[in-house]
């Protein structure tokens, strides 16, 4: 169920995209390219493969929106990419999923892009990145086209990757590290957890038996082995004695 989330001054906060939501727009950017294609009209086609790789990027890599915008050819090397954050002048180096790095070189094979070029061009041709307003306007419109009906931006799928990666690892540290935020609170807040998602979490979580019902009555029958042995000690000290050298003999085996 979609919720609406708010900040203290009553705006709508904008929402991490849901996984149907992403599929729905990554599916139609791929349609319309595709027709494009078989129509001739190359400025489509390079449009909405751009508009494509734009949703693969924004959900798969984490990047702040400027800095998406700013990515060129030779960013992407060796299997990785390699830049440094428009905000915070921090470097931002890792090795990418080969899956994605063969999406991302294809995408840059197929529009004939050489190094020193944007990744994301206004239009074919033309060395020059679209703006954030820009960006803006293609998220909305695809999250309208697929009838997405929670606030959205350009943070959106940024979001989605960090709430992604919250739900399957658990690792909020991590999670804090890859975003460069300053605290772990502020990155709960910043993919939109709350109470609910706590309680939902907990309603689906159950810690598997320990013990099996065939252990628990093996474990019963020697209990009362043990108990009944008890018996034939005449003080307590030959108890100590015998059950200890019995514990040293499981250890050996």
């Amino acid at each position: 169920m979609s919720r609406t989330f708010r900040v203290n001054f009553g705006r709508k906060t904008v929402r991490p995209f849901e996984a149907h939501d992403i599929n729905n727009m990554l599916v139609l950017c791929k349609k319309t390219r595709n027709q494009a294609e078989l129509d001739n009209n190359e400025e489509q086609r390079y449009l909405w493969d751009r508009n494509y790789m734009i949703l693969v990027i924004g959900m798969n890599l984490a990047f702040r929106i400027e800095d998406i915008l700013q990515l060129r050819v030779d960013n992407f090397k060796n299997g990785g990419v390699y830049t440094r954050e428009f905000k915070t002048n921090k470097e931002q180096s890792f090795e990418l999923h080969p899956s994605l790095y063969k999406d991302i070189q294809g995408y840059i094979n197929r529009n004939e892009l050489i190094d020193g070029e944007y990744l994301f061009k206004s239009r074919k041709g033309v060395n020059k990145p679209i703006t954030r307003q820009r960006a803006w306007q293609v998220i909305k419109q695809l999250a309208d086209a697929v009838k997405v009906s929670y606030p959205v931006g350009c943070h959106s799928l940024r979001k989605y990757f960090a709430r992604q990666y919250y739900e399957k690892t658990g690792d909020i540290i991590g999670l804090k590290e890859m975003l460069n935020h300053s605290s772990e609170r502020v990155t709960l807040l910043y993919i939109c957890w709350n109470t609910d998602d706590k309680n939902e979490k907990r309603k689906q979580l159950k810690i598997n038996d320990i013990i099996t019902f065939e252990e628990l009555s093996e474990t019963k029958e020697y209990l009362n082995t043990k108990i009944t042995n008890i018996y034939k000690y005449n003080n307590f000290k030959d108890l100590i004695n015998d059950f200890s050298i019995e514990l040293m003999a499981d250890k050996t085996l």
